[in-house]
């Protein structure tokens, strides 16, 4: 069996671009998924800045300004891009097959680690060897493992793309959230339209759980989606497509471990936003540095594997992800008036400080700084929240990463 530098699991496009990444700084990789062709379902959406120059132009709709409804309504001059699934796949393949990866058709079933690189046994049969492997399989990934708490919450959705007239909302704009709808059924959890326009009379119209432990079920979804446009007086037409969104936001980090984890398989969803893909696609030139610089200097795999893991997840990194957990556990738990005190006083903060927050931009430092402006700056009932959460589980264990980042250790 053939040694490969690095063996990239998954087809999504985290692994294609880990893949092409790695293949890029002269490494000899492999690239393994289930047979057949790449194709993603799923809608990819980012704020056009934090996409990778060069791959800027690869979206199928984009609009310059972005509306959240709170209790008042916010114009984000920011453009918002849908990404063009089939475009990206594309370049991402064509670059892999320009720098020669291999492709290995393949299920993971499991690994063994030696001091000279690692195999993989595939499910249908068969396997492979590389020095270092790259899981990018998801969040419920191949490989990699991560620690049981504290526990994921979920981000869930239904949407429909539908022909339609009557559409209350305008097509230069991306109706990012509007929390304006107060829910009175069974489940309390309140929930937001996402919506956007499409070419050719089309729109795009979900019906979102933002985070919330249990998750919303989609029967909740689905009604709340109805009871929605029915009220906004829209003539549909045709439904021309339904989608279903699962998405587990927070959670445990993956502990640092011989298997390099890559996108939702290596931590990357925002646990503030669900978004992953452009934050996926930035790393993958870090991984691919830090990869082939290890290897490049003779260090064992398993120092290879350190390596990346210290370089995608640096201290600040795992600070700030603490942060994010602690400030999702806290919308996690508030009900439709908080939310939208909430974001009303987050979207009035100054752009530099939201917009960082949204990208993961900030230094943990300024992260600290911008979340006890939004506390002075929030309505009495969200500040009797925050500071609920400071003194319960979420505060705990924000601060244990805290002493952790400091180097302190807590005593039994």
């Amino acid at each position: 069996m053939r040694m490969l530098d690095a063996l990239v699991l998954g087809k999504g496009p985290a692994a294609l671009a880990a893949a092409a990444a790695l293949a890029g700084r002269g490494l000899h990789v492999g690239i393994s998924g289930p047979a057949g062709p790449v194709h993603w379902p799923a809608r990819y959406a980012a704020w056009t800045d934090e996409l990778p120059e060069d791959l800027r132009t690869l979206v199928h709709a984009r609009w310059p300004k972005a509306v959240v409804v709170g209790s008042e309504r916010h114009v984000i001059d920011r453009e918002y891009a849908l990404l063009d699934n089939a475009a990206l796949a594309d370049v991402l393949r064509g670059r892999c097959e320009a720098r020669e990866v291999e492709w290995i058709a393949g299920t993971v079933a499991d690994a063994a680690h030696d001091a000279h690189g690692s195999r993989v046994r595939f499910r249908e049969g068969g396997g492979a060897a590389a020095r270092v492997i790259v899981d990018a399989t998801g969040w419920d990934a191949a490989l990699v493992r991560r620690e049981r708490r504290p526990e994921a919450a979920f981000q869930t959705a239904v949407g429909w793309t539908v022909e339609a007239d009557g559409v209350p909302l305008r097509a230069d704009e991306t109706l990012l959230m509007d929390w304006g709808r107060e829910w009175r059924d069974a489940d309390p959890a309140p929930t937001f339209l996402y919506a956007f326009g499409l070419p050719g009379r089309r729109w795009f119209l979900e019906e979102t759980a933002l985070v919330r432990r249990p998750a919303v079920s989609d029967d909740t979804l689905e009604r709340r989606l109805r009871r929605r446009l029915d009220e906004m007086g829209l003539r549909i037409h045709r439904v021309v497509h339904h989608e279903r969104v699962w998405i587990p936001m927070g959670g445990a980090l993956p502990v640092p471990q011989r298997v390099i984890g890559f996108g939702a398989a290596g931590g990357m969803i925002h646990p503030a936003t669900g978004y992953s893909v452009a934050r996926s696609l930035r790393a993958a030139p870090v991984l691919a540095e830090s990869v082939s610089a290890s290897l490049g200097a003779g260090h064992a795999p398993d120092q290879v594997a350190a390596d990346a893991w210290e370089a995608l997840w640096p201290a600040d990194a795992r600070l700030r992800s603490a942060l994010y957990r602690y400030g999702m556990e806290m919308l996690r738990e508030m009900d439709g008036g908080e939310t939208r005190a909430f974001f009303d006083a987050f979207f009035q903060l100054p752009r530099a400080e939201w917009t960082g927050y949204l990208s993961d931009r900030l230094s943990s430092a300024r992260m600290m700084a911008m979340m006890a402006r939004l506390y002075a700056a929030a309505p009495p009932p969200v500040r009797s929240r925050l500071g609920a959460g400071m003194i319960a589980g979420p505060g705990r264990a924000l601060a244990g990463a805290l002493l952790g980042r400091l180097g302190v250790r807590r005593g039994g």
